[in-house]
């Protein structure tokens, strides 16, 4: 090396990774709002207590530490879920979307109904202002408006909201343990009328995970006919579901196996990080990528391989495709000190992240 260059020896270069579902307007929350049962209602409830005390300066700097924190351990590209009942939260997340994309991180930013379109005043037309403010996707949470049609209306409400901006959509779809939560195959079906294919993601899918076999194969078909992305949220699934259970206790993660076995797309999100809902966390897909293989017995060699590349390759889906190196263009990426991926994944130690611009471009 001449001129203050590095000489990086052995190990193994990728693509940074991409984070496809966190939210960072309640990042760092928890210890603010300890919840004491640790499930998923309480987390909302205390969250929903403390949406009207936030500031701008508070949700920037909490975002931005959690944005720090990801890029720290090699994620540059992040989708954001932001509370609609704070159209405050809303234009901060947007605000800083703008900044940090400057910077070099592609933040996205996805409408999310917390408490649902249909089952409270004002929060469709909320929803629908977020939207318009110019969030990069459109969410919903079906599994939680007050009845099943209404959960269904919700979703085509989605899809007409989202066909009317030209955004893409991004669904917390079926978190719950209740094997008649059946919002998935709704997805699927409005994905294909819509010609949506590569353009919806299906966040969480845990009732897949107590569905019958029979009509699991069913909707696990439909996903990869559709082109619906699965992400799994394997940190806080394990933690939230399971929660009417005694003894055995289900790991509550949908069914990662048989979406893989059926050629559809799948991807993992941290979800939470130190937030209202999982006071854990460290913003390190690494973590997401073990805890995956452990609940989804991902433990063959290939399985586990693919998991570690799932978080450069399928993750990547809500942002287009993943980073390239192209020869005399700006390159990112990231130098891992082992050269096997289950070594990355045992140790899960922080990569090295580049950012090269060609001398031409400088």
């Amino acid at each position: 090396p001449t001129n203050g260059e590095e000489l990086l020896i052995g190990g193994m270069v990728t693509p940074p990774f991409a984070e496809p579902h966190v939210h960072l307007d309640a990042a760092l929350l928890g210890l603010s709002s300890p919840n004491r049962s640790g499930t998923l209602w309480e987390g909302i409830t205390n969250w929903s207590q403390l949406r009207p005390t936030l500031t701008e300066d508070d949700i920037r700097q909490r975002a931005r530490k959690t944005i720090e924190m990801y890029a720290s351990t090699g994620t540059l590209s992040i989708r954001t879920h932001v509370d609609t009942g704070s159209l405050l939260a809303v234009q901060t997340l947007l605000d800083l979307r703008d900044e940090v994309r400057a910077e070099g991180m592609d933040l996205q930013v996805v409408a999310f109904p917390q408490e649902g379109i249909l089952r409270r005043p004002n929060r469709r037309e909320q929803w629908e202002e977020a939207v318009s403010m110019g969030c990069d996707a459109v969410g919903a949470i079906p599994h939680i408006e007050r009845t099943t049609e209404e959960g269904w209306e919700s979703i085509r409400l989605a899809f007409k909201l989202a066909d009317k901006h030209g955004c893409s959509l991004d669904f917390h779809c079926d978190e719950t343990d209740d094997p008649q939560s059946r919002n998935l195959e709704v997805v699927c079906a409005q994905t294909m009328d819509f010609g949506r294919a590569n353009q919806v993601v299906a966040g969480h899918c845990t009732a897949m995970h107590s569905y019958s076999n029979p009509y699991a194969a069913k909707v696990v078909d439909l996903v990869a006919e559709a082109g619906v992305q699965v992400v799994a949220n394997p940190l806080d699934n394990v933690v939230l579901q399971g929660r009417f259970d005694s003894y055995p206790k289900r790991r509550g993660i949908t069914r990662v196996d048989e979406l893989w076995a059926a050629g559809a797309i799948v991807g993992m999100g941290h979800d939470s990080v130190m937030d209202p809902w999982y006071r854990l966390g460290t913003a390190n897909m690494l973590d997401v990528a073990y805890m995956l293989i452990h609940l989804c017995h991902l433990t063959g060699e290939d399985q586990m391989k693919r998991a570690f590349k799932t978080l450069f390759t399928e993750n990547h889906l809500p942002f287009g495709r993943p980073p390239e190196v192209v020869d005399g263009a700006p390159a990112r990426f990231l130098w891992w000190a082992d050269d096997d991926p289950i070594e990355v994944l045992r140790l899960r130690r922080a990569p090295r992240v580049f950012s090269l611009r060609p001398e031409s471009a400088s």
